[in-house]
């Protein structure tokens, strides 16, 4: 007669929790981006509250400090069970999860050298032209570090870099300087950062221009560290489908536009010229006109203007900037201003057609002709002339 095996143990379920417990653990899921992890940890009643939201929690690399601070908090074996599976999927993710190992580390470090400390990547916000700070520090080993600060713009390639190698208090010091000229900064990934500069260095590559010699000497130690991000970041944490058919409204672009952020955001001056001194010249003109007349050929003029100004490749690049913006204003707790930028992509790369209308770049045409019509008239008062040369009426620099 066979003997029987011993019953396998199944996976204990935790016990429910309350109605109003349910509701805490989801409202502190909603915090984790943005809320401070001790702050966090501080409104965890219980351990059993405690091993829900562990198991709640997504394997992104936001949610370790997390982890670490319910780690110290609660020395109960089962919420340490939970936080070792947490730390496990992190693993197989690929998310570094070294802080969890310091005691280990710290009884080995006879036996193997030192870890190194993790990359560290920033991004600034990107301005009307397409141009946004990347810094980057790499840990060499020992006190030395490879601290990279680049310029870039996502339609000339490089407009600047600057590589330091050099101690950790200066590479933050460094950091905090070029944020103070080119920031705000948020910490990326840094498959983020290097797909950044990399779309710059092909970018250089094309128009056969000498790429910075700086950028070189990190580039090779850069690549060795991260594979290249191959979807805007945005997407991480907000999927498309969450925005998807919703487009924002001409008020809520508006809205966007008047960011602090984005207040650059204009259509450049020297491609919007002809066109506004066509519409000059429209409601200058000695052939008498009526209201109607006028206004149909104004229509007219902006209607070539952004077919002109917005091929396929710039609207392309146009959503591109959106959705990097938006990732900037999730970071900083800006999330439904993340929202409506991510919404504004959607609808960014649509082609105009007499049929249907590309609310986004309608509004930015509409946003920058307002911009320098009334730089024109400041600059006409300036000059005390009240008078402005026919042959070229947009007198800005």
């Amino acid at each position: 007669m066979k003997r029987k095996g011993k019953p396998k143990k199944r996976p204990a379920t935790l016990p429910p929790l309350r109605a109003e417990e349910e509701g805490l653990v989801a409202q502190l899921i909603q915090e984790i981006r943005h809320g401070a992890p001790p702050d966090i940890v501080e409104k965890v009643p219980d351990p059993l509250c405690a091993q829900r939201l562990i198991a709640s929690l997504p394997s992104e690399e936001y949610v370790v400090p997390l982890l670490l601070a319910l780690k110290e908090r609660f020395q109960e074996r089962n919420v340490n069970r939970a936080i070792r599976r947490a730390v496990f999927k992190l693993d197989k993710r690929g998310v570094s999860t070294d802080a969890f190992h310091a005691d280990q580390a710290m009884a080995s470090t006879i036996l193997k050298p030192p870890e190194k400390e993790r990359p560290l990547c920033y991004v600034g916000p990107v301005n009307g032209e397409g141009i946004r700070a990347v810094a980057v520090i790499l840990h060499r080993g020992g006190k030395v570090f490879d601290a990279g600060f680049g310029i870039v713009s996502d339609k000339e390639g490089f407009q600047a870099f600057l590589f330091h190698r050099v101690s950790r208090k200066k590479a933050k010091e460094l950091r905090d300087q070029f944020e103070g000229e080119a920031g705000p900064f948020v910490e990326t990934s840094l498959a983020h950062g290097a797909a950044i500069l990399e779309a710059a260095y092909q970018r250089q590559l094309s128009f056969k221009s000498p790429v910075p010699k700086d950028y070189l000497e990190l580039r090779t130690r850069l690549l060795s560290h991260a594979a290249l991000l191959e979807h805007p970041m945005i997407y991480d944490l907000i999927p498309e489908s969450a925005v998807s058919g919703h487009g924002p409204t001409d008020a809520e672009i508006r809205d966007l536009l008047e960011d602090p952020l984005m207040e650059s955001w204009l259509i450049e001056l020297d491609a919007m010229r002809p066109f506004m001194e066509d519409m000059y010249r429209v409601n200058e003109s000695p052939i008498l006109l009526t209201p109607v007349q006028k206004s149909a050929r104004i229509r007219e003029i902006q209607d070539k203007c952004l077919a002109g100004i917005f091929t396929a490749e710039e609207r392309k690049r146009l959503k591109g900037r959106l959705e990097e913006m938006a990732y900037i204003f999730l970071k900083i707790g800006q999330e439904e201003t993340a929202r409506v930028a991510l919404a504004a992509a959607q609808t960014a790369d649509q082609e105009v057609t007499t049929l249907k209308t590309n609310p986004v770049i309608e509004v930015l045409l509409q946003r920058s002709l307002a911009f320098y019509h009334n730089a024109t008239e400041e600059k006409v008062r300036e000059q005390g002339s009240g008078k402005r040369d026919a042959a070229s009426p947009i007198i800005l620099p």
